[in-house]
């Protein structure tokens, strides 16, 4: 993408109480010939009124209309819109007013970098969803990872997990995490898992607190392997599963629970090539 008509922005209101560092954002294109598209909900913020350059829009207009969307918030802000962002083909490139930062390209001492994203002086990293799939309801999506755990805490889960209609184990753990190679440094990470490098593709496994040790250990498996959960109960009350910390389903007992890849992608911008795992050891 070498030039830009529109660039669309979507702030995080918990991140940017009164929109004063999207303003910042804004005065930080100011390379930018083209339209900043924002929703239309944000359109009585003074702080970002009176820019002849800002065109308030309906949302969906942001991901249809955007040659790019830039999130002003952390990696949160990024899992709120990458499904969407998949499936209108537009890439996001995140600034980081979080706390970590795995996904995002600068920080918010590093607005006047922006120049370069004007310029298309930047990379693209690939990235794949998980899809999931509850009996015969319509698919939802996940950047980082699917967890199938009780509604309510302090319960064990048990299901049976299928590997391409082949039984895999039965497992009993506090809950069943199945993560992307961007989500190897969420959930997955704190819960034991191993690192996986993003620029390849391939679905993990890992057990939250296993009643068996022997179903502990993080399994890493082929992108091409579809998983089928059955038989999920918990006695503590009902089974979910949640896409990245976001939305939750309820799963009932009958249900067949199938998790693969997503069959979008989501673009992520950086202004220099550089891998998860640098990010990862940067941070920790």
């Amino acid at each position: 993408m070498n030039s830009m008509n529109y660039i669309s922005i979507h702030p995080n209101p918990n991140r940017d109480e009164n929109l004063s560092r999207c303003r910042k954002v804004i005065l930080a294109l100011s390379e930018f010939r083209g339209k900043i598209l924002i929703d239309q909900i944000y359109e009585k913020e003074p702080l970002i009124q009176g820019f002849e350059n800002v065109l308030f829009v309906a949302e969906k207009e942001l991901y249809t209309k955007g040659d790019v969307l830039i999130t002003l918030g952390g990696d949160g802000t990024i899992l709120s819109v990458a499904s969407r962002a998949a499936e209108a083909g537009i890439p996001v490139f995140g600034i980081n007013f979080g706390n970590v930062g795995f996904m995002t390209s600068l920080e918010e001492r590093e607005l006047k970098k922006l120049s370069q994203l004007v310029r298309g002086e930047y990379t693209t990293s690939s990235r794949m969803l998980l899809s999931c799939r509850i009996g015969k309801e319509d698919p939802f999506y996940a950047l980082n990872e699917f967890v199938i755990a009780p509604e309510k805490g302090f319960h064990i889960v048990e299901l049976s997990l299928f590997e391409n209609r082949k039984k895999l184990c039965d497992f009993r753990a506090d809950g069943l995490i199945f993560n992307t190679p961007t989500g190897s440094t969420g959930y997955a990470f704190s819960a034991g898992g191993a690192v996986v490098d993003a620029s390849f593709d391939c679905i993990g496994v890992k057990a939250v607190s296993s009643y068996l040790l022997i179903n502990s250990h993080h399994m890493i498996f082929s992108p091409e392997t579809v998983f089928t959960v059955k038989g999920a109960r918990c006695e503590g009350g009902n089974v979910t599963v949640c896409a990245d910390g976001r939305e939750t389903r309820s799963i009932a007992q009958g249900d067949q629970v199938k998790i693969l890849r997503g069959e979008k992608r989501v673009n992520l911008i950086f202004l220099k090539e550089r891998s998860n795992l640098e990010v990862f050891f940067r941070k920790f």
